[in-house]
């Protein structure tokens, strides 16, 4: 495996198209947006009720980053090199994921009652072998979805989401493009995406607690990010058009954040407004130049927050979880909010820098498969030993 870094996860270069050195400013910015939605959700969720389709929007974006550089390897060599996709992802993902599993569980050990200590060991097993949301299905299956039984970890369902993503769509795609015309092919995506949409509008319906974690359910939101990523491979978006779309996107997410609610029926058909959204605003990014929102997404601080928007998504909700047992009475005040943001910041962007980037580019993990592999499962065993420290206790 050639010594390179992985070319989802370089800096933001300026110009739009993606390209071989990275993703665009405009993408980073969404995952600003994204982050900072989902952040402030779940700190102010009376203010900002609907900012949990920030998730959403990062399924999006993962599904048009995912599927441009799979195509692009499938369209220049006929294959994928797909043992090397996989170890990229470990490298990139994983190592940040362990270390705040591990913290959650250090901090469970002494903040939070023994009575909650064996649902958070199977909580962080789960987060660890990225099969959370399905746990998290199988416990609300039987009853309504309670709050109040959330652990610190509960927000890596999604990220199991996109793991399972990861480890189907390359194959998926593989099979696809053996189909010669480009009609084809985006018919192949256009079907899988619409029978993942019926069945998530179906179990939105009849099951929206347990329904909402299940893997099905959201192809389709990625599938809309593989849909821009195969059109905008072919042709561009005219200037006035490129600058509407984007307009519209951000409309899109944002009226969603502000007008949804924790009664809304959601993912279900509703989730196309913002979903769509985010594809629009990807798919208007792709033609070069500056669009009306240039100024403000290529901004450092923007730029920065995009950056270190995975960290921040892992760092934040333990500490939303967590804070309350360590502050008098329980209860979170507007300071300590305001604290809990600052801290996950800091824990971002220190994880970041000194875990995530280090070990994502050290070059024995980077010229070595099977070491990759080997420090994947050392990983997980030593996370699920740890937290068989509270089933024990």
């Amino acid at each position: 495996m050639p010594n390179r870094q992985d070319e989802l996860d370089r800096p933001p270069h300026i110009s739009g198209r993606l390209g071989t050195d990275g993703f665009r400013p405009d993408i980073q910015a969404l995952r600003a947006l994204a982050v900072g939605l989902v952040v402030l959700n779940h700190l102010w969720p009376t203010r900002l009720a609907g900012g949990y389709v920030g998730v959403d929007v990062f399924f999006v974006i993962s599904g048009y980053l995912i599927s441009a550089h799979l195509i692009r390897e499938i369209d220049g060599t006929g294959r994928i090199r797909i043992v090397q996709f996989y170890a990229r992802r470990v490298r990139r993902l994983l190592p940040a994921a362990f270390l705040v599993l591990v913290s959650v569980v250090v901090a469970a050990f002494f903040l939070v009652p023994h009575a909650r200590w064996a649902a958070y060991a199977h909580e962080v097993m789960a987060s660890a072998l990225y099969w959370e949301n399905w746990l998290l299905t199988a416990e609300f299956s039987s009853h309504p979805v309670d709050f109040t039984k959330f652990t610190a970890v509960t927000s890596y369902w999604s990220l199991s989401v996109e793991e399972q993503f990861y480890l189907c769509w390359p194959l998926f795609l593989l099979l696809l493009f053996r189909l010669r015309t480009p009609r084809a092919r985006f018919a192949g995506i256009a079907a899988v995406g619409l029978a993942s949409l019926a069945f998530c509008v179906y179990l939105t319906a009849v099951a929206q607690g347990p329904g909402y974690f299940v893997t099905p359910i959201r192809v389709w939101e990625f599938a809309i990010g593989t849909v821009v990523a195969l059109g905008g491979a072919r042709f561009e978006l005219p200037k006035v058009a490129a600058q509407a779309a984007s307009l519209l996107g951000f409309a899109a997410i944002l009226g969603s954040a502000v007008l949804f609610t924790g009664t809304t029926e959601f993912p279900g058909a509703i989730a196309l407004i913002p979903t769509v959204g985010a594809g629009l605003v990807i798919a208007a990014g792709a033609r070069p130049g500056r669009q009306w929102h240039t100024a403000l997404t290529s901004s450092a601080p923007v730029q920065l927050l995009g950056d270190i928007s995975y960290s921040l998504y892992l760092w934040h909700w333990p500490l939303v979880v967590l804070v309350p047992f360590a502050v008098p009475g329980g209860v979170l005040t507007f300071s300590t909010r305001v604290g809990i943001v600052a801290v996950s910041l800091v824990l971002a962007y220190l994880s970041k820098r000194l875990v995530e980037d280090r070990i994502r580019t050290w070059p024995r993990l980077v010229g070595s498969v099977r070491l990759t592999f080997a420090g994947m499962a050392a990983g997980m065993a030593a996370v699920c030993l740890v937290a068989g420290g509270l089933l024990w206790g």
